[in-house]
């Protein structure tokens, strides 16, 4: 079967020499280049092209990456060298191939620029002489090398190709096959091949094994038949392609092939698979049909992917054995496959086990576990024994203990230490003045209104110290207190100022009350707590304060505890990078009983929710939590408290200022268990 497709293929490709020998003995005519080889000489590297026709060449210099180019317009490619590998005295390799346009280029790859010079030879010969570096700068003598083994390209003609042998059973020409296998044991091959198969990313199988090479041209210095002209090259196409290859990444990593068919057999083309590749291929009977492909220099992994996708199939890998099949083929196979699995587990007698587990809770782990059971399996917690009762085939306890062993591991805990600190600043000051006089000649008084308030200042007998110094008056006495004018004290006093002045007709009476405070209140607290991770942890402190409701249909009244607290609740979240991500809450509840509602106090609450990443013994500062209030109050006479400076003794003022702060330091830390 082998020498059978072996035939086959070859005849195909001696077609192929037949037409390409025809092609060139049409472009006879035309110039050619036959021949390029490379040598090393005592100033540097010396390239050889030997041509057939006229020819006129040009020359330039490129750049990015340094490379000199030698066009030959309208002259045909009769080598089968696409590249010589150098890499002496600056040149890397020399690349040969025709463009579009029927103009062959000769590429001197380089690692700098230098000195070049186009001499034609006798005969058809035209000599690149490139000077090394050293030569160039002439810094020191050039030294004389052994010549470098040159590779050269044949001329391959149709006089000689090989003389086409016919048979009456067979018409077509038999010549050698293009490619030669190495002699490796074929066991060993194919598990290479078969150890190398990567997945790719969208599910199918990528085999990159040391794959032999079927190539339908190779180096003269190696081939023992003349060989067919390869087809033209478009540098500029190869190169664009080569530069998104590299962007992308390799994708196939597969020996490169090249490939003429027309009309073949899939089969036979799968048996080359075999034959290169060493992987034993078993195709299934759904595979049938034609194939006609060209590719030059293409990894055989992704030839056989491009000719499995234009056929709509597919495949499986099974140890070194590669089955082809339809893609309908395939998915029917694993429906069925699918289908046997759950008859299976239809037919097989359930048993129960009993997992007993050490960290987690049984309660919230088995809602977990009832999504992996079969459809007849159940699972049942038992919180006294903290146990997992499951009841299912045998096929799936194995992968329910493998998750249980997961989900019950010890959990990490965290400390977090918070320091709370609370300021409260209060100020208050009140002036009020006080003032009263009159006048009366026993005809007109003037004076102020009894309504407004009498003067705490007393008099008898024109003595104005009762009332001043605390003295009393004789008994049976009554002192005299003239009606005020304006009565605006302050509340409270702790100082102030008296004026009192009397005659027959006139009296006045002028009091200054004044008083200030001032208050500072500092609460430092230090709660620690332990908790594990994504668990919720609560530190607070304060005070219940009780609520009255009045009764209602004549019962007793009713009271109520409210919660004024501080406090703070934390939950940490310890991430991969052993960083602690906080969901923090504080809420500070004060009762205010300078305002009460039913002799019930009102509830100051000051709140702040937010979530940041620390670092593990890192300290975030939450503050924020500021209330500030500010308030003038004054009373004054009309039109007189207005009057600048003199409207001071017409008038009472009150000033009172209160700062609330309250800082959180919160420290997480990881607690080593």
């Amino acid at each position: 079967m082998r020498k059978q497709m072996l035939g086959t293929i070859t005849a195909l490709l001696a077609i192929v020499l037949m037409a390409q020998a025809q092609t060139l003995g049409a472009d006879a005519s035309r110039a050619a280049l036959e021949r390029v080889s490379v040598a090393q000489t005592a100033t540097g590297i010396q390239v050889e092209m030997t041509t057939r026709g006229a020819v006129t060449p040009k020359v330039e210099t490129l750049s990015s990456p340094s490379r000199l180019v030698v066009d030959l317009p309208n002259t045909l490619l009769a080598t089968s060298v696409k590249r010589i590998p150098v890499s002496n005295d600056g040149v890397t390799g020399v690349r040969v191939g025709t463009d579009a346009s029927a103009t062959t280029r000769v590429v001197v790859d380089m690692a700098r620029l230098c000195k070049y010079e186009l001499v034609p030879g006798p005969g058809d010969k035209l000599t690149l002489k490139i000077e090394s570096g050293a030569a160039v700068a002439q810094t020191a003598p050039a030294v004389s090398k052994p010549s470098a083994p040159v590779t050269t390209a044949a001329v391959t003609t149709p006089t000689e190709l090989k003389p086409a042998t016919t048979t009456a059973a067979q018409d077509f020409v038999v010549v050698e096959p293009a490619y030669a296998p190495k002699k490796v044991d074929p066991p060993v091959r194919a598990a290479d091949a078969a150890s190398k198969f990567v997945e790719r990313p969208e599910g199918n199988l990528l085999p990159t094994p040391a794959a032999m090479p079927a190539q339908t041209a190779t180096d003269s210095s190696s081939q023992s038949a003349p060989k067919a002209i390869e087809p033209a090259v478009n540098m500029a196409a190869e190169q664009k392609a080569h530069q998104q290859q590299a962007a992308s990444g390799p994708k196939y990593t597969g020996e490169p092939i090249s490939v003429n068919l027309k009309d073949v057999d899939l089969k036979d083309f799968f048996r080359l698979i075999h034959e290169i590749s060493g992987l034993n291929v078993v195709l299934d009977p759904d595979v049938k049909g034609s194939l006609t492909i060209v590719l030059d220099d293409v990894p055989w992994d992704q030839a056989l992917d491009i000719v499995l996708k234009n056929n709509t199939l597919s495949r499986q890998l099974d140890g070194n054995v590669l089955r082809i099949a339809s893609v309908e083929t395939l998915r029917k196979e694993a429906e069925a496959r699918r289908a046997q699995q759950e008859a299976e587990a239809l037919a097989v007698d359930k048993v129960t086990v009993t997992r007993f587990l050490s960290y987690a809770h049984s309660k919230d782990v088995v809602q977990t576990i009832k999504k992996f059971l079969s459809q007849r399996g159940d699972a049942e917690a038992d919180d006294r024994t903290n146990a997992i009762i499951i009841n299912d085939i045998p096929s799936v306890i194995p992968p329910i203990d493998r998750l249980l062993s997961q989900l019950d591991r010890k959990t990490q805990q965290v400390e977090i230490e918070a320091r709370v600190v609370a300021a409260t600043r209060n100020f208050a000051r009140d002036i009020g003045t006080q003032l009263g006089f009159g006048w009366g000649n026993n005809a007109t008084t003037v004076g102020g209104a009894s309504s407004v308030g009498t003067s705490p200042i007393g008099t008898f007998g024109g003595n104005p110290l009762y009332g001043i110094v605390g003295s009393s008056a004789p008994t049976g006495t009554t002192l005299t207190q003239i009606p005020l004018f304006s009565n605006m004290p302050a509340i409270g006093p702790t100082s102030g100022f008296s004026f009192q002045n009397s005659s027959n007709n006139i009296r006045i009476d002028a009091i200054l009350t004044m008083a200030e405070s001032r208050g500072l209140l500092k609460i430092l607290s230090r709660p620690r707590v332990v908790t594990q991770n994504n668990i919720q942890a609560v530190v607070r402190q304060g005070v219940r304060v009780p609520v009255v409701t009045e009764s209602q249909l004549n019962g007793p009244p009713t009271t109520t505890y409210v919660d004024a607290f501080l406090r703070l609740t934390v939950t940490p979240q310890i991430t991969v990078e052993n960083t602690i991500f906080l969901n923090v809450d504080v809420e500070n509840t004060t009762p205010d009983f300078g305002h009460q509602v039913l002799g019930n106090p009102t509830l100051d609450t000051q709140q702040a929710t937010t979530q940041v990443l620390v670092t593990d013994g890192g300290t975030v500062v939450i503050g924020g939590v500021i209330q500030t209030t500010n308030s003038v109050n004054i009373q004054q006479v009309p039109l007189l408290g207005s009057i600048p400076w003199l409207g001071n003794l017409f008038k009472r003022q009150q000033v009172s200022s209160s700062n609330q702060e309250l800082i959180f330091f919160i420290t997480p830390r990881i607690v080593q268990t």
